[in-house]
């Protein structure tokens, strides 16, 4: 071979070994490690739903006849906004929800014709209010009062859940959905939402708050047991050191307890100016002054 055919041959391999290197930098993606993303190819222009994971990845000719769509799969938190709903016994409730979801790998194609994240947040802010609204005033369906939605926030979030995914309630055993509620509770579910494309993982009830009336009407009641209760508290340690000073076997006569109830309410006004005592009464103080000074 002569000296000028080498230097033609080493000339095309030259040129060979550019055009290719100038084609696999051309190709040459990094496919987004944080936040969390994958890659859903597409072949000219169209999405083939083949899904490449993060890390440097090679599209031939792209974007021309290979490309991608990058797509975020990390988890993501969604608070949705209050609902103010009526339980059938026309109570009035705003009702707070959470939840945890992440794309599903197998069902890209479905979260992109969603409109991706924030299509699927919308959706889910509406079919959360719709769920939230129909198992709320359902009058056929527990809970049928305030008193039981506000106990029953689990099985309230998995029927909500089972409405989203487009399960019937009725036909579901009550026992699948006690245990949905907890999985949801725990957030390590994996209800699969297909049509959107995504993985619930979570979905509470954060709060079920009484409004109007109602509120005030609750708010009272628990301020009264509260005071009972401390009351309870109180006229305790008054009996107990009453026995301590009497002998455990001694009597309060009973109207002393009430005027002690009535004077601890503040339904009445205790002096010191008032001496006037029936004989059982002086009896009992004078047993309980004995004892205080044998005590000393």
């Amino acid at each position: 071979m002569t000296k000028e055919g080498d230097m033609s041959t080493v000339g095309i391999l030259l040129i060979f070994l550019g055009a290719a290197f100038a084609i696999l930098l051309q190709g040459l993606r990094r496919v987004p490690a944080q936040p969390p993303t994958v890659a859903v190819m597409t072949y000219l222009g169209e999405r083939t739903g083949q899904v490449k994971p993060e890390g440097w990845r090679f599209f031939f000719f792209c974007p021309w006849l290979y490309g991608f769509i990058p797509v975020e799969v990390a988890a993501k938190n969604q608070d949705f906004n209050p609902e103010n709903v009526r339980t059938p016994d026309m109570a009035e409730l705003e009702i707070s929800a959470a939840s945890t979801w992440r794309p599903d790998l197998e069902h890209l194609l479905d979260y992109l014709n969603s409109g991706g994240e924030v299509g699927v947040r919308k959706i889910l802010d509406d079919m959360v209010e719709e769920a939230v609204r129909e198992r709320a005033a359902n009058p056929d369906k527990e809970p049928k009062t305030w008193e039981a939605a506000v106990k029953s926030k689990e099985l309230f979030a998995a029927e909500v859940a089972a409405v989203i995914m487009g399960r019937s309630i009725d036909s579901t055993p009550q026992g699948e959905l006690e245990n949905i509620a907890i999985e949801l509770r725990r957030g390590n579910g994996r209800l699969s939402i297909e049509k959107l494309g995504i993985i619930l993982s979570r979905l509470n009830i954060t709060n079920i708050k009484v409004k109007g009336e109602l509120a005030r009407d609750a708010e009272n009641v628990a301020r009264e047991e509260k005071q009972r209760q401390a009351e309870t508290v109180e006229l305790n340690h008054v009996l107990d050191r009453f026995h301590d000073l009497a002998g455990k076997d001694a009597v309060f006569p009973v109207e002393k307890a009430l005027e002690l109830i009535q004077t601890e309410r503040k339904k009445i006004t205790k002096t010191v100016q008032e001496f006037k005592l029936d004989t059982e009464t002086a009896r009992t103080i004078a047993a309980v002054l004995a004892a205080f000074a044998r005590g000393r």
